[in-house]
């Protein structure tokens, strides 16, 4: 309507001339006829004379620029994201064709408006040179009236160029912002096209329960087996970490997406996903169908603070448990016994800083139990080593465990780099609130950290200890035929005695990308880590220190032969659907919603089913 109105007083400032003005405005009717003859908008009927007073009054440009506000911007909202699925792919695709169309349609009112304004300067720009041209002898000889004219001919032909610039530069933004649009096309036509022609590739079986044989691959034309094409991953949406190593992964010239499918859907209506066809990928963050698992099977020893404090005899503070409001073994003592510092209850199947309670004696302990749950319970660390300004500090620790595909071997790395989680308060022991006595957030880099040097070897050492015990106890369990890994994170404090105290292991840790967060991100651990799981010529495990390799013990390696061999009593994995907690890799605890991160126990059979996003994490 508002185009309508400005070319409607176009005519009327043409017809004051006596010029015949021929056209078509951008809504439809000829602007070439009277005024009284052309289609007018309800809205604008009573204004459309004013609006012609003003263009001659040479207010045009000022009026088209008011309508060119209203016309909507030029902007590519919509841009290309990478798809994990077929119909995620071809709905993106739609999506960004019609972002296309509607930027084109656009893009033709904004020009039409600009070619509109550069109209009215043209028209100006002929008025003021008609009448300059038409100046009397009498004001010819008036210097007043001689500068008046020249000063309009200076301000038409200044609109002229603004206007005529003003068009072009419109014109290049609708053609740059167009030639955008069709640039997130074409990555998404590319996408499909990769999709089609990766579920295309006939050397890929389908995945099968650990007691059933292994899929005959197919056979080429001359009996030989066909060879895969590139290694594919798939995000089977379990959450955790599974999507951000996937992208990794797609770094590599030689990885492609595999898409995913709906799987199950369980009685909370939760849906679950595997590779399209439920095929055998090279990797997925649903280890059954993964050459590359993901979680570790047994990871349960490492991530219970009850569990691993079995592993971990004199590297951890003394431990206590309270059990359905009952003390589990030996209370503590009695609170004249003790020194005079902080003690901490902790839910044992939670990481969050949340599940964490600070009180000042033992006996105050088993008050903020409640009776359905289990804790851990310790005192602090005697003579904590703190910053330099007074503030408690403690050690994020990354490690590396990859299982062999043996079922016997087992490496262990760890990162030579880490962070700092520090208070933000001094710390005294009297001070019982959890700004000053729970460290949680990554603060700093540990690398500047002077005493890192002399305490990185014992927070090696340490770990070794404990996932030696977890490997040589039969705690972990290896995947005959299939490699897996883990990247967590170790929790350390340091004293003034240069001793380490080990609290936790985080399964989930938190990880930043270079998109999170620029500056300081764990993209280089990340690509290390996953260099070491899958190693490639263009990738080296950066700074990832090999610590040792263990073994488990053969009866421990017997019992995962014999499980492979033999038929598994209520293995679901090669169903369509199988109760949640259910591993046919076993060990892989999937969990409920993020509210209640509950760890399920390790299970012998079924389908591996990770953790959910944003459980078990630190915050």
């Amino acid at each position: 309507q508002a185009v309508w109105l400005v070319r409607n007083a176009r005519c009327s400032a043409a017809r004051a001339r006596g010029v015949d003005v021929d056209g078509r405005s951008p809504i439809g009717g000829d602007v070439g006829r009277p005024m009284a003859m052309t289609a007018r908008p309800p809205l604008y009927a009573s204004a459309s004379e004013a609006a012609g007073l003003a263009l001659l009054d040479g207010g045009a440009l000022d009026d088209c620029s008011a309508v060119l506000r209203g016309v909507p911007a030029m902007d590519v909202l919509v841009r290309f994201e990478r798809s994990w699925s077929i119909q995620d792919a071809l709905d993106q695709h739609a999506a960004l064709a019609e972002q296309r169309q509607v930027l084109v349609e656009i893009g033709n009112n904004r020009l039409r408006v600009r070619q509109t304004q550069l109209s009215f300067a043209e028209l100006e720009v002929e008025d003021s040179l008609e009448a300059a041209k038409g100046l009397s002898a009498q004001d010819a000889a008036n210097a007043k009236r001689v500068l008046s004219f020249a000063g309009r001919v200076r301000s038409s032909m200044r609109d002229l160029r603004l206007a005529s610039r003003l068009r072009t530069m419109e014109e290049s933004m609708v053609n740059q912002n167009i030639a955008l649009a069709e640039t997130e096309i074409e990555k998404s036509r590319i996408e499909m096209a990769s999709m089609k022609d990766v579920i295309d590739d006939r050397s890929l079986t389908i995945a099968t329960d650990d007691s059933q044989p292994q899929a005959f691959l197919p056979l080429d034309a001359h009996g030989r087996p066909v060879q895969q094409k590139y290694k594919y991953c798939t995000n089977c949406m379990v959450g955790g970490h599974g999507q951000r190593f996937c992208l990794y992964l797609l770094e590599r010239p030689d990885w492609r997406v595999y898409p995913n499918q709906k799987w199950f859907e369980d009685e909370k209506h939760n849906e679950y996903h595997c590779p399209l066809g439920k095929k055998l990928v090279d990797f997925a963050d649903e280890s059954h169908f993964s050459r590359i698992a993901m979680y570790l099977k047994g990871r349960a020893w490492l991530e219970e603070k009850t569990k691993v404090y079995e592993l971990a005899p004199g590297l951890m503070p003394t431990t206590y448990i309270i059990e359905k409001g009952q003390w589990k073994g030996d209370p503590p003592p009695a609170d004249d016994e003790v020194p005079n510092l902080p003690w901490f209850v902790k839910e044992a199947d939670r990481n969050w800083g949340t599940s964490v309670h600070v009180v000042a004696k033992p006996s105050d302990c088993m008050g903020i139990a409640n009776g359905e749950s289990t804790y851990v319970v310790q005192q602090h660390v005697k003579d904590p080593l703190l910053m330099d300004d007074g503030r408690k500090v403690h050690i994020k620790f990354y490690v590396l465990l990859v299982g062999m595909e043996d079922a016997v071997r087992w490496h262990l790395y760890t990162f030579k780099d880490g962070y700092l989680s520090i208070s933000p308060n001094p710390w005294t022991p009297e001070d019982l609130s959890k700004e000053t006595q729970v460290t949680i957030i990554r603060s700093e880099r540990i690398t500047g950290w002077a005493p890192w040097p002399e305490v990185y070897p014992k927070c090696r050492a340490g770990v070794a200890s404990v996932i030696k015990k977890a490997v040589d106890d039969g705690k972990l369990e290896g995947r005959l035929g299939k490699r897996q890994f883990e990247i967590f994170s170790a929790d350390f404090l340091v004293d003034t005695h240069g001793a380490v105290w080990f609290f936790e292991f985080n399964m989930s840790p938190v990880l930043k990308d270079a998109a999170d967060a620029p500056k300081v991100n764990d993209a280089d651990m990340i690509r290390g880590a996953l260099n070491v799981v899958s190693p490639w010529e263009g990738g080296g495990p950066g700074l990832w220190d090999f610590v040792q390799e263990f073994s488990s013990p053969p009866e421990v390696v017997a019992a995962a032969r014999a499980s492979k061999a033999s038929p598994a009593q209520g293995s679901g994995a090669g169903k369509q659907a199988v109760a949640p907690g259910a591993g046919a890799s076993g060990g892989d605890a999937r969990r409920g919603p993020p509210a209640a991160p509950v760890p399920a126990p390790p299970t012998a059979t079924g389908a591996s089913l990770g953790p959910r996003l944003g459980e078990s994490a630190e915050a």
